[in-house]
């Protein structure tokens, strides 16, 4: 008997370790959810932004290139949302196997638990056929054998209801599996439903981009020379800033070497040595802190406005609407709502405010050895000299290409940097 009553036990650890390991697996999948989840939402404002864009040109019926450049961002989107959508209805597979996996070992313990408790049974209906309790009781040969009989109808008793507990606690727990089951079926029709619908509706933004770029494709002459004008734009706002960050360099080497000739003097006059000069830096202790702390933020700056979207990205493309006709972009380009303020994207010092045709007003700021750019800005609010912090206003959002739409550079010095990769992902 105390060899059954061993297994018995052993079958509840093995049931409970079982649970928990059911648990543990659903945690690890509940992750993989919550960051499939997440990425879904950070998609569907993307959708929301280029879509409330289109809507603000609605009323300007003419095809423009900013609007080609919003409905090519949703069809991406757009596509981008159906992927995380298969990939729902994988993880839901997935999730449904798990499910019938751990409802089928439930089974198994249920039928063994039930011929345990079978057999528990048939084996007190023998020996109450045979003898009851109280005879099993005082038959008893010495008051010690006496306890130790009435110990062993104890255990006997809490082993039948320890037995009961167990099955009713795996008859709950298929039944939840199941509901889950159930519930995982349901979300895989919706997603497919939702699927069909979006792929549909994928398929009419295709076929506008093709009727937008067919129309504005009639005005090639007119694009080119936006074009043309634009890369001229760009050298000019390329030189300004290189101008600038060569100017800053130089001043604060003479600065510094100034400082080195004062301090080599006062030394010589104190200690009759030969001071050797120290080598220069570009950056003074305060400045190369500010641009390492820059550098340290990547993947963390705010975006410097407070809604949109990246309309046009980092390096060479294809022309939107002119089929061979590569363009660069040194920085991104970001639609916005109209009159949107824009804003600082870190602290530092504005070292250039200028006016570029094409470009709009350009504001340039330094963070120690970095610098960021704002380009097509309506109005400036700032001047020349002026310390500004992070998310600080700036001034307001232009028009560019039908669209309002600013133009946002990073600078390593004269190294260009993508500044997608240095903004909070949205």
């Amino acid at each position: 008997m105390a060899l059954r009553t061993f297994i018995y036990f052993f079958i509840g650890v093995f049931v409970m370790s079982t649970f928990a390991g059911t648990d543990t697996f659903a945690q690890h999948r509940k992750k993989s959810r919550a960051q499939l989840e997440n990425e879904k939402r950070r998609n569907l404002e993307k959708i929301a932004e280029t879509k409330r864009a289109l809507e603000n040109t609605k009323e300007k019926k003419e095809v423009t290139v900013g609007k080609i450049k919003a409905i090519k961002e949703q069809i991406s989107s757009q596509e981008e949302q159906i992927g995380l959508m298969e990939q729902d209805m994988e993880l839901i597979d997935m999730e449904m196997q798990d499910i019938i996996g751990a409802k089928q070992g439930l089974e198994q313990k249920l039928d063994t638990l039930q011929r345990e408790y079978a057999a528990m049974l048939y084996g007190a209906s023998k020996i109450s056929g045979k003898i009851n309790q109280l005879s099993f009781l005082f038959s008893s040969s010495s008051f010690n054998d006496l306890i130790m009989r009435y110990k062993y109808l104890q255990q006997y008793t809490d082993n039948r209801k320890s037995q009961v507990a167990q099955m009713m606690k795996v008859v709950a727990l298929l039944r939840e599996r199941q509901a889950n089951l159930e519930g995982k079926k349901s979300d895989k029709k919706r997603i497919i439903s939702a699927k069909l619908t979006e792929a549909q509706y994928l398929e009419q933004l295709k076929n506008r981009q093709t009727e937008m770029v067919g129309e504005l494709s009639k005005k090639e002459k007119d694009l080119r020379k936006e074009i043309e004008a634009t890369k001229k734009s760009v050298s000019k706002l390329e030189s300004s800033i290189a101008a600038v960050v060569a100017r800053e360099i130089a001043r604060k080497n003479r600065e510094r070497e100034l400082k080195q000739d004062r301090e080599a003097k006062l030394a010589k006059n104190k200690v009759k040595k030969p001071v050797t000069k120290k080598v220069t830096k570009d950056l003074d202790d305060e400045e190369t802190a500010l641009g390492k702390s820059f550098a340290a933020s990547k993947a963390r700056l705010p975006w410097p406005v407070q809604r949109g979207f990246i309309s046009d990205r980092f390096g060479i493309k294809e022309h939107p609407v002119l089929n061979g006709v590569l363009i660069n972009n040194n920085g991104i380009d970001i639609q916005t709502s109209t009159n949107a303020t824009v804003r600082s994207v870190y602290a530092g010092e504005v070292k250039d405010v200028t006016e570029i045709p094409g470009l709009g007003n350009v504001v340039l700021i330094q963070h120690g050895e970095y610098f960021t750019v704002y380009a097509n800005l309506r109005q400036i609010f700032l001047s020349v000299g002026q310390k500004v912090g992070a998310k600080e206003t700036i001034g307001t959002a232009g028009e560019s290409g039908g669209a309002t739409e600013i133009n946002f550079q990073i600078w390593h010095n004269s190294q260009h940097l993508n500044p997608e990769g240095w903004l909070v992902p949205r």
